[in-house]
């Protein structure tokens, strides 16, 4: 998570999701809360957290374990207890489906307007929403639904009316901003739920993809514009929009910006939504799939120029070596590459998976009005197949006959843990597990989810008993419950990274990038590589730049300090060339966005460094904090 700073305290969270505070002198702790209740255990993202304050009233924290939204005092961590339920309220409640089949959590953080708490929602298994609760007793003040609902604006996008209550995702999980002068409320969306495959539903399917504008006090929407439509790319746009002051015609602007997946930069004026920089809708390929209906058209931006790169081509392949080369070109011609290609049974590489901007964002200078933003540039190539089909079944999988693997490939598993059950970057494998789980351990894990997997409790009982013998290898007598074995359907069994044979991206250097964008032209100031792998650097190969996950802060003191790189490494940039002018090695990977703040006129830098995540490096627990030696700040 981000770490909050208030008053010289450091408040942090653990990866069981407990909240910790300390002295942001000396990191030593103050005190801890743990949210578990009896038979409880949390785990995961927790990406933020949120103080309000108000005179004459005792300062409280939010913040969000597993399903449910917290309230404790900041003095001392106790829970307030006339929130909700002794300090906490469920998430899950009062929506289209019953609490135990919504499986709704929240890693991005809780943001405060007023007396309202407000509150987005991931889930796998049911529509999104964002919410505002009240700071005193948790009641829900408002709700926007990012699948309308009937009688909402938005409902006629969808093709199959009936999503709005069977459908899933939309989900605002990269955080919210706040507009408090305005009283405006701003995030982004991801799209539904499954990422490739909709089929017989038409229409742009609002809101998925897009950046809302909501009333802050009311939830009403002020304005909303989508990015992509009908995506079917998991283009989701994956961080919260960064407010900014923007210039047109020689006038200020209150301005807000949306980074992409895309590697595009969208400027609006944020009271009125209007569209500021450049976009040209365009026509684009249909898809090939049964019953898909992929959108006529798209946005294209014109204006900014993106920051990552947008379309393989024959000439953007590795060039590393001549072996890595030829692996590459070969895999190249056997799949389609372009925008907005439909995944298809031929397979298309494309970039935008993990990024361009990932959920880390960009951070934002005033002064100069430059955003900063870690980007990767690294494609992915997707192939379909029809999950009921023998061949398909034998061919992409196990090679065995198993009633609960169609279900495992229908249920979204594959997204993680892929077709073959080896996982994905870091993602856990799923092999082997007969000697390490019985078959209830397995089933509990799938219902209430575990570490960074959600709750799959919307999965019928049947399948979810199926899908656990399938992993761990038994017999199966029963029948269970079958996906349907008359239509075809089709999932990305071949959900894969486009790397070469030795596990480096498939295309050429720089794989990840710190850009500098001046927001007044438009234009890239400058683009550094960002992250190092020391074995290619030692073979003469010019450092490369690695995937990337987390983000940036720029201070007033003219540095952008990032962590995010798979070698582990914490640096600071000179935020007008992009010189790196120090870096050291973190205890584990600092795949978060850093903080700043000043103690006893003293300033300090803080980052998590946790490693894992997307990037699969080893694990840890710290939270390390810098500073100028005193014999330098005394000079």
């Amino acid at each position: 998570m981000n770490p909050l700073i208030v008053d010289g305290k450091v408040y942090i969270t653990t990866p069981l999701q407990e909240v910790i505070a300390v002295d942001g002198a000396t990191g030593e702790q103050i005190w801890r809360f743990d949210p578990a209740r009896k038979d409880e255990q949390f785990g995961g993202i927790n990406r933020g957290i949120s103080f309000w304050r108000k005179k004459s009233e005792r300062e409280r924290i939010f913040f969000t374990s597993g399903g449910f939204l917290n309230a404790i005092y900041a003095e001392d961590g106790s829970p307030v207890p006339e929130f909700g339920d002794q300090g906490r309220i469920s998430l899950n409640e009062g929506l289209v489906k019953p609490p135990d089949k919504m499986g709704i959590t929240s890693p991005g953080g809780p943001v405060i307007f007023g007396d309202l708490v407000i509150v987005g929602a991931m889930t796998w298994a049911s529509p999104a929403n964002v919410s505002a609760f009240n700071v005193y007793t948790g009641e829900r003040v408002w709700i926007f639904h990012t699948i309308p609902q009937p009688g909402e604006y938005g409902y006629e996008s969808w093709g199959n009316n009936d999503f709005w209550k069977i459908g899933a995702g939309v989900n605002v999980w990269g955080g919210l901003s706040v507009d408090q002068e305005n009283g405006a409320v701003y995030f982004a969306t991801g799209q539904p739920k499954d990422d490739f495959y909709r089929p017989n539903n038409e229409g742009e399917h609002l809101f998925g993809n897009s950046i809302v504008a909501l009333h802050a006090k009311t939830g009403e929407r002020m304005w909303h514009y989508q990015a992509i439509h009908h995506d079917l790319w998991d283009l989701d746009l994956p961080c919260a929009p960064i407010l900014t002051t923007l210039h047109k015609d020689g006038k200020k602007i209150p301005g807000v910006v949306q980074l992409t997946k895309t590697g595009n930069v969208l400027m609006f004026n944020r009271l009125t939504g209007e569209l500021l920089s450049e976009v040209e809708e365009r026509p684009v390929p249909a898809s090939t799939l049964p019953g898909q209906f992929a959108f006529p058209t798209q946005p294209f931006v014109k204006w900014p120029e993106p920051f990552s790169k947008q379309v393989v081509t024959a000439d953007d392949l590795t060039n590393i070596s001549e072996k890595a080369h030829a692996y590459a070109s070969e895999q190249f011609k056997s799949a389609d590459a372009g925008w907005y290609i439909p995944p298809s049974t031929k397979g298309v590489i494309y970039y935008g998976i993990h990024g361009g901007a990932e959920w880390g964002g960009g951070s934002y200078d005033p002064v100069n009005n430059m955003i900063y933003v870690n980007s990767n540039e690294l494609a992915w190539h997707i192939i379909m197949r029809d999950i009921n089909a023998t061949e398909a079944a034998s061919s992409a999988g196990s090679g065995e006959e198993h009633a609960g693997r169609n279900i495992y490939l229908a249920s979204g598993c594959v997204s993680c843990h892929g077709a073959d059950r080896k996982g994905l970057g870091g993602i856990p494998k799923l092999e082997n597990l007969s000697g390490k789980y019985e078959k209830q351990d397995v089933v509990n894990i799938i219902k209430r989810g575990k570490g960074a997997m959600p709750p799959f409790a919307h999965l019928p009982e049947d399948d979810v008993q199926m899908i656990a013998s399938y992993l761990l290898d038994l017999d199966v007598t029963g029948k269970g419950k079958e996906v349907s074995a008359r239509k075809p359907y089709y999932r990305a069994l071949d959900y894969t990274k486009f790397l070469d044979e030795q596990g480096y991206p498939a295309t050429a250097p720089p794989w990840g990038t710190l850009n500098a964008i001046d927001l007044e032209s438009g234009r890239i100031k400058w683009k550094v590589p960002l992250g190092e792998y020391p074995e290619l650097t030692a073979k003469g190969i010019p450092i490369t730049g690695t995937e990337n996950f987390g983000g940036s802060i720029v201070t007033a003191g003219g540095l952008v300090f990032v962590g995010a790189t798979r070698d582990e490494r914490f640096r600071a940039f000179d935020k007008d060339t992009g010189k790196i002018l120090w870096e050291t090695k973190l205890p584990f990977g600092g795949f978060a966005i850093p903080s700043t703040y000043s103690v006893g006129g003293k300033q300090y830098v803080i980052i998590p460094a946790t490693g894992g995540g997307k990037l699969g490096t080893p694990t840890g627990d710290a939270y390390v904090a810098f500073a100028l030696p005193d014999s330098l700040l005394k000079k």
